[in-house]
């Protein structure tokens, strides 16, 4: 199939949809308070309502990499990775009840100021250099690979799509700080749920609905995960095992949501209300897990649609990534206005991540790296000096777009895999700070530093020696059949079980390691760092004694309301005076402070007797 070009309609709607982007930039700068204070500039005056925050939170991590890839993965590996959406839930829940309220307990713009007070500035560095620079290779990665895709099969110049998407984010970020950014949000996520069911009805229908939509994915093998028993092993060389699924989706979620600083700024954004906050992640888990399944029915839309003609094995396109708008220009092509619509969507989540990761980006470095060189800064120059640095990450993010054209996607994709590699290991770190009172700074940056490396050579690994794949059938046997009745005589690709074997193509030797699925790399590196910042933490205690205490409020409150259960080693390590800040008065201070020296000097007592 030849490219079907974006019509004049096509083009003024996406038009409009960055035009109103930039226009929610504009008002937020010269209303209310101008964008004149980092307080309204980086956390909206912290007195923004759940419902836009709760948008921006989906639309911000529902990116367009997500919107194109999983119909892909669907279309080309099969559904067993809808498993994952079920536990994806668990991970919001986590972050919500068990991460963040320690950080926001803490305040601050940057998520790193715990990693500070915590374990010190010298692991801090690391993990900035490292967040940074994942943040802005995803970013980059973001705007390219979607535009690339589009660009492939309608014809939009691809450089014209990377500088309109990147300068309309840069405008009314820059301008309207973060309360453009999280009304954008709300605009863009609007579109994108718009144009999926668009997607959604349009397919069915086109399919003769659901029933022959379902039979024909059926017979090809793609409804695998009917199969549970087929992926109940809990080898992790398997590639979607239920256990890996489970696993991996929890704990993506549970970092993203929660030590994460696109997370941390919406939170301090977030009024003053707990009530709030449990609207927010509990409808950003719900809203997270339709996403999922409904992009998964795209997926087998998609199949249903070209299961005589394979437009991968035809050349007409050369990524599963552009299936979903090669689908949309071939079923809608021919309806003025329409195919722009919904492939606006794609550039709406590609806007609202990109804005996200600027505000996020300039959040940090003014907090971590310019305030501590110059302590004395006025708040309105350092309001000025936040839009200087989202302005020039986003002049960055489309230098490093330009560098992904030249040097290749592979490449670029691996330096984001190097890049990901600490996000694990990042992840663990702030689980122990918030957990283990008795890993201190030293053992921190040996766990994170060893954990990274795991994490690399796993991942950069994997890229160089991939691991064998299976796909579901296909076929070419009607794209020259030009009369759709003799369609009807074609048989559909049927999956032969006899060729599900994916254990005879596992690899020995060092090989062997690079077999283990993505679903496990990421908590086996979590225990790499979190063991071995233990191991080290003893080590370093036992050559020399370390006295310095854990202040409580950098810990899990679990920790303080199960006192009388955790080990001596333990409780000798937290550092109870700050309790009084929680109490506002001083007759709930006093008492605060009397129970806990009174809980204490029992539990020593029970310790001496045992």
């Amino acid at each position: 199939m030849g490219l079907i070009y974006f019509s004049w309609p096509d083009y003024l709607l996406v038009a409009i949809v960055l035009a109103v982007s930039a226009g929610i930039g504009f008002y937020y700068a010269f209303t209310g308070g101008k964008q004149k204070t980092t307080k309204e500039y980086l956390l909206a005056d912290k007195g923004m309502h759940w419902f836009p925050v709760t948008c921006s939170l989906i639309a911000t991590f529902e990116s367009s990499l997500s919107l194109l890839g999983l119909p892909g993965e669907i279309y080309t590996f099969g559904t067993v990775i809808i498993y994952s959406f079920i536990f994806k839930p668990i991970g919001v829940i986590i972050a919500a009840k068990f991460y963040l309220p320690v950080f926001r307990k803490m305040g601050g713009i940057s998520l790193y100021k715990y990693v500070r007070e915590r374990y010190g500035r010298v692991i801090q560095m690391f993990m900035l250099v490292a967040g940074t620079f994942q943040m802005l290779m995803f970013c980059s990665l973001i705007m390219f690979g979607p535009a690339l895709s589009i660009s492939a099969v309608t014809g939009v110049n691809i450089w014209l799509a990377v500088i309109s998407v990147a300068g309309v984010a840069i405008i009314y970020t820059v301008l309207g700080g973060l309360k453009a950014v999280l009304w954008t949000d709300t605009l863009q996520l609007v579109i994108m749920i718009g144009g999926i069911f668009v997607v959604l009805i349009y397919g069915i229908v086109d399919g003769n609905g659901m029933a022959e939509i379902w039979e024909a994915n059926k017979l090809s093998g793609r409804l695998d995960f009917l199969e549970p028993a087929k992926f109940i092993s809990v080898d992790p060389r398997v590639r979607h095992s239920i256990w890996g699924l489970a696993i991996h989706g929890t704990m993506v979620f549970a970092t993203i949501y929660g030590t994460n600083q696109l997370s941390f700024q919406r939170l301090m954004a977030l009024k003053r209300d707990r009530t709030g906050i449990y609207i927010v992640y509990g409808l950003t888990a719900f809203t997270t897990c339709a996403f999922g399944i409904f992009s998964a029915i795209i997926g087998l839309i998609i199949f249903a649609r070209n299961k005589h003609c394979d437009p991968l094995a035809t050349k007409d396109i050369f990524s599963k990534d552009q299936l979903y708008p090669h689908y949309v220009m071939k079923l809608m092509g021919h309806l003025p206005g329409l195919p722009g619509f919904i492939l606006s969507a794609i550039f709406s989540a590609s806007l609202s991540s990109l804005s996200s990761g600027m505000s996020a980006i300039a959040a940090i470095i003014l907090q971590e790296f310019v305030k501590p060189c110059r302590p004395n800064m006025t708040d309105r120059t350092a309001t000025i000096v936040s839009k200087i640095i989202a302005l020039s990450m986003g002049g960055l993010l489309i230098l490093l777009t330009f560098f992904a054209k030249n040097v290749g996607v592979g490449l670029f994709t691996t330096s984001l895999a190097i890049g990901g590699a600490f996000g694990s290991a990042s992840f663990a770190v702030f689980t122990s700070g918030i957990f283990l009172p008795i890993v201190n700074q030293k053992g921190a940056i040996m766990g994170f530093l060893c954990g990274a490396a795991y994490s690399v050579f796993l991942g950069f690994g994997g890229l160089i020696n991939r691991p064998y794949v299976y796909r579901y059938p296909v076929s070419t046997a009607g794209c020259n059949v030009t009369d759709v009745n003799l369609l009807t005589n074609l048989t559909s690709p049927v999956y032969d079980p006899s060729t599900w074997n994916p254990q005879s193509h596992y690899r020995s030797g060092l090989n062997g390691f690079y077999d283990i699925s993505y679903t496990w790399i990421g908590i086996l590196d979590m225990l790499v760092t979190v063991i071995a910042s233990i191991v080290f933490s003893h080590i370093i205690n036992l050559i020399k004694k370390d006295t310095e205490k854990v202040d409580s409020k950098l810990l899990s409150p679990l920790l303080t309301h199960a006192y009388c259960f955790m080990p001596k080693m333990w409780r000798d390590r937290i550092n109870f005076n700050d309790c009084d800040e929680e109490f506002t008065d001083e007759s709930n201070k006093s008492t605060k402070k009397e129970s806990v020296e009174v809980l204490s000097e029992s539990s020593e007592v029970t310790n001496s007797k045992l």
